[in-house]
């Protein structure tokens, strides 16, 4: 009998000793989280929040290979390195790249202050080519001494040369001959051509190609002053001018991005006699390259002594002439060529323009080119809104929570309460120390976690009910609840963290977050739950009160007759009543099938705004007008009457 006894405690496994130690932790690390959480605090840390709840942009690459060669998947890894350079130089926190199927990029810039030019960067090849400019102009684009002749009319310009084509060109344009305009191109092959068309041009229509080893170069608005007769005005251009220049690699262009040194490459303003303090890219050459130029150069000089005319050479940034330079003849210090190793690109409106070409070049060139599939730019307002309907959501959640457990627990679900509130104010900690994103799927990983955190405390008090139930005190079924429940909880968490992590491991983006705050929730969880709780309860077992099993919703009363109800002797009418179910379900997949989204369908999704508030109702009403009835509509933003001002489709 004695030996019976000593086999149970009238108090939980922990001491009071240890309880007060570790309740003295909480509260320091509680301290701690204020700290980091009260704003004016010297530690005070600002959560850093996803594209879906501060605004930015969301852009969608596809990458368009040259003619001669497939597309690998190196190209788009070496791809997705070099974009990360890029938006790591823009300055923006947190950034999402990754691949999509076989030929896609997907960026996501939260927070980025101008979405124009940060697509405009992370996109631009950066293909830097320098050419002698006298030398490589070829057909119509050059003329009488060589002097470069521009073409207001891409159109006219090809129309020239079609009878050079063979039976490949380098790259293919669809014209209306009518109206003798370009009206899609370029194209890498003749079926990409027919492609756009379904495979057959309008009667209308023609293919028009540039011969091999030509290629079509443009200068326009941006640039100082382009070659040509127009070049005589001093004026900057207007419009867009075309030239076609020789392209026979390595031979020309006479150099190329390879022969600059990446971290050479930087934004500056010309402080030379004469450069007025205006904006340029300075470029410093490899060895290799800085040879070339100076043999270049030297050529150029001893050119125009010969033909008494400047010569220049184009420097070339994804096919569009930048600056054009000339070689000063009559200067005889230069007859051996321009070395020093560096170059400029002059002409540029603005500093901001000098710095994204800058970025764009110290990152290197894309391995190949890259089209805008989808761009999505999503304002501050709109992610601010989101951000509070999350809020709501999350505070909504866990006062449910809260009542759940005082209602059904008393006393011991104000102690679940409290271990709630440490548990929240730890995952915020760790959300702000690991500097994780927050996105709405991991808020609404957040709030799935409160209910796992309750569901911890549950699952004890349970046990502790059962124990009571069985004739115990309540401190020595609090004691045996913890021991006893501990497993279940372990078990439970575990196949929740698992889960969590093959959601994290194989899924997007989007997915990874709401993971990523499940399995840290979940973690947390477990120390709250057992130990912050534990604590609690240990350090307030002497109070005679304590020891109320009404008081502590620990009752010593059988169960309720519902649950004596025997429903494993009626097993065969659950089977039945399961088997139907199951039938009608899978019934209808077959027959009817899955209602997928656009994620899973593709489609496009359009944010737009309306001038004046708008109903749902009237949205979807034009929406079906236009055979969009199955569309799925949102009003985006606060709305009071059912009105809104912003929509997504």
């Amino acid at each position: 009998m004695l030996c019976a006894l000593h086999g149970y405690s009238d108090s939980p496994t922990l001491n009071r000793r240890a309880s007060l130690l570790v309740v003295g932790l909480l509260v320091a690390a509680l301290v701690g989280v204020a700290l980091l959480a009260v704003p004016g605090s010297p530690l005070h840390k600002e959560p850093t929040l996803g594209l879906d709840l501060q605004g930015g942009l969301e852009v969608t690459l596809q990458a368009v290979p040259p003619p001669d060669r497939e597309l690998t998947d190196d190209d788009l890894d070496r791809s997705v390195d070099i974009m990360r350079n890029r938006v790591d130089k823009l300055g923006v926190s947190e950034p999402e790249i990754r691949k999509q199927g076989s030929d896609q990029i997907v960026i996501q810039l939260p927070g980025v202050s101008d979405p124009e030019a940060a697509a405009e960067i992370i996109g631009t090849t950066a293909q830097l080519e320098l050419y002698d400019l006298e030398r490589s102009l070829t057909g119509p684009s050059i003329g009488v001494g060589s002097f470069p002749v521009e073409h207001t009319s891409l159109y006219q310009l090809l129309a020239r040369v079609q009878s050079q084509v063979g039976e490949r060109a380098s790259e293919y344009y669809v014209v209306n001959p009518r109206a003798e305009r370009v009206v899609a191109g370029p194209f890498g092959t003749e079926e990409e051509a027919l492609d756009e068309f379904d495979g057959r041009l309008p009667a209308n229509r023609r293919l028009f190609g540039v011969p091999q080893e030509m290629v079509v170069i443009t200068c326009g608005e941006g640039s100082v002053v382009c070659p040509g007769g127009q070049q005589g005005s001093g004026l900057p251009p207007t419009q867009t001018y075309y030239y076609l220049f020789t392209y026979d690699p390595p031979r020309v262009p006479q150099l190329t991005g390879e022969d600059f040194k990446l971290e050479g490459t930087r934004a500056d303003f010309d402080t030379s006699p004469g450069g007025g303090g205006r904006p340029i890219v300075t470029m410093e050459f490899t060895d290799e390259g800085g040879d070339k130029f100076q043999d270049v150069t030297r050529d150029l000089w001893i050119r125009g002594k010969t033909v008494n005319a400047p010569q220049h050479f184009a420097i070339v940034l994804d096919r569009e002439i930048k600056t054009f330079p000339q070689i000063d003849y009559t200067d005889n210090s230069l007859s051996g060529g321009i070395g020093g190793g560096r170059a400029q690109i002059q002409g540029l409106e603005s500093f901001d323009e000098a710095r994204d070409i800058a970025i764009v070049l110290q990152t290197g060139a894309l391995p190949v080119k890259f089209e805008t599939l989808d761009r999505t730019d999503i304002s501050a307002t709109l992610g601010a809104d989101s951000l509070t309907e999350a809020q709501r959501a999350a505070i909504g959640g866990l006062i449910l929570v809260i009542v759940f457990l005082l209602v059904f627990y008393r006393f011991l679900g104000l102690v679940a309460v409290a271990g709630l509130g440490i548990y929240a104010a730890f995952l915020y900690a760790t959300i702000l120390i690991f500097d994780v994103t927050l996105t709405l799927p991991g808020f609404a990983g957040l709030v799935l976690t409160f209910g796992v955190a309750a569901d911890a405390n549950i699952v004890i008090f349970e046990r502790i009910k059962e124990e009571v139930r069985a004739g115990r005190s309540v401190r020595a079924a609090i004691g045996q609840g913890y021991k006893k429940g501990f497993a279940t909880i372990v078990d439970a968490n575990v196949v929740t963290a698992l889960t969590a992590m093959v959601l994290f491991a194989v899924s997007t983006a989007s997915v990874r977050g709401f993971a990523l705050m499940l399995l840290i929730g979940t973690a947390l969880s477990m120390l709250t739950a057992v130990l912050a709780t534990r604590a609690i309860l240990a350090l307030i077992g002497g109070f005679g009160w304590f020891d109320n099993p009404r008081f502590m919703g620990a009752t010593g009363e059988g169960l309720p007759r519902w649950l004596r109800w025997d429903y494993l002797g009626r097993r065969n009418t659950w089977f039945a009543v399961s088997g139907v179910v199951l039938a009608i379900s899978i019934g209808a997949i077959a027959f009817l099938g899955l209602n997928l989204g656009i994620d899973f369908k593709g489609g496009t999704e359009i944010t737009f705004r309306t001038p004046q508030p708008t109903s749902l109702e009237t949205v979807r009403e034009e929406a079906a007008k236009i055979g969009q009835a199955g569309a799925v509509i949102q009003g985006r933003g606060t709305s009071t009457d059912g009105n809104y001002s912003s929509f997504q489709i």
